[in-house]
């Protein structure tokens, strides 16, 4: 149980970067102040986000077969953390001027190539600390705490930094340095909630002595036998669905300020209730998870976040948005839990880094397509409204090859 809190915990951390830096308060706050306006915001944010998942798609795969021959699975996940954690703080140089937008986008960038390559590990991890029939109950367990951690981190920054009328260490709004304080907060969030994880990590592989040929040859045989197997399939669905549900994450925040004209309670608000929605799906799911199958759950989920998803394009009520918001959370978590399952089972234990850059890949290798599509079909049409049904059609595609996909 201690493994699995440990592991859970390093979740509860990471929410931080994902909640204040990617999806709410910095992103909007980039692009109400930095970008020349929110249109051009939500564009140059989206286009960032999709070129470091073509880095992580890239690399990934490579580092993960690296990590299961050489034994650098712990190394990388305390080196990947440290460094997103340093860059998390130089944000605090972000000031609210059109001077800053490459500076911005630039540490934004790379902060988030090693979140995501950090989690690669992370992930591999799972199967290793809990009995193959609990695995849908643990990952579910830290998919919750980490929605409770962002939900916490959240109200700390905007009650004691942002909807504030003084703030600590004599922090003024000259320059937005209240805001561009919050940085720091997740860099130290982020740090001191890792620590029990990062120093539990007692995860063994024999170190093989492989070279990248063989490295490659391990990552072809995984999802290829005679053909694409299952493993390929799946991974080919969930780069689809990943992809049109990492564009509702990322330019959430955005898309809330530039069609509902949110201001930061009303973020704030939002947020409190889709994670908490988000936590309820977490927990419900990995218990479904485990009595039924992986496949049925992100089945169930699509359809839900799909069918609530277009409701949201079509309302003009600021209250009905938050309503159909909080629902999309409850389908969120199910989905992002019950694909970390499905590659935990199908893979072997030796294989997990490998398969989790992968899986990484899966989600990444066409990850810029859905804030790509979204950016550029809002830049084109000027309507962040229609810009964001591409999100949907990329979970619709997702879902119908997924149909095709064998749970074991």
């Amino acid at each position: 149980m201690k493994k699995i809190i440990n592991f859970a915990f390093y979740d509860f951390a990471n929410s931080a970067f994902t909640t204040i830096i990617i999806t709410f308060i910095f992103s909007t706050y980039f692009a109400k102040q930095i970008a020349p306006n929110p249109v051009l915001g939500q564009s140059y944010w989206g286009w960032t986000i999709g070129i470091t998942g073509i880095l992580v798609a890239i690399i990934g795969p490579l580092l993960g077969s690296v990590a299961d021959k050489k034994n650098f699975t712990n190394l990388f996940i305390k080196l990947f953390t440290v460094i997103c954690i340093i860059l998390t703080s130089l944000l605090w140089f972000s000031k609210p001027s059109e001077k800053y937008l490459i500076y911005t986008l630039v540490v934004v960038g790379l902060a988030n190539l090693f979140y995501e390559l950090s989690l690669i590990f992370y992930n591999s991890i799972l199967k290793s600390i809990t009995r193959t029939n609990n695995l849908g109950k643990s990952s579910g367990f830290s998919f919750a705490l980490g929605y409770i951690g962002g939900i916490l981190v959240l109200i700390i920054c905007i009650k004691i930094f942002i909807d504030n009328t003084t703030f600590p260490f004599g922090l003024t709004k000259e320059n937005s340095a209240n805001i561009r304080a919050t940085s720091i907060v997740v860099a130290l969030w982020y740090l001191i909630f890792s620590i029990p994880f990062l120093f539990s990590l007692k995860k063994k592989i024999e170190n093989k002595k492989n070279g990248f040929t063989n490295s490659i040859s391990k990552i072809k045989e995984l999802v290829w036998n005679n053909g694409l197997n299952n493993i390929g399939k799946f991974l080919i669905a969930r780069m689809l669905y990943a992809d049109g549900l990492n564009a509702i994450i990322v330019m959430g925040g955005i898309f809330a300020v530039g069609v509902f004209n949110l201001e930061i309670k009303d973020l704030l608000l939002l947020s409190i209730l889709m994670n908490i929605t988000a936590f309820i799906g977490a927990i419900l799911g990995g218990y479904a998870n485990d009595k039924f199958t992986s496949k049925f759950v992100i089945i169930f989920s699509l359809i839900g976040l799909i069918i609530s998803s277009t409701i949201i394009l079509f309302i003009q009520s600021n209250i009905f948005f938050l309503i159909f918001a909080s629902i999309n959370g409850l389908f969120i978590g199910p989905i992002q839990s019950a694909s970390r399952v499905f590659i935990t089972k199908s893979i072997d234990e030796n294989s997990q880094a490998s398969g989790f850059g992968l899986f990484a890949l899966s989600g990444k290798l066409t990850s810029f397509i859905g804030p790509l599509l979204v950016s550029t079909v809002t830049f084109i049409t000027n309507s962040q409204r229609i810009g964001f049904s591409a999100a949907i059609f990329l979970l619709l595609i997702g879902f119908l090859i997924l149909l095709k996909v064998k749970e074991n």
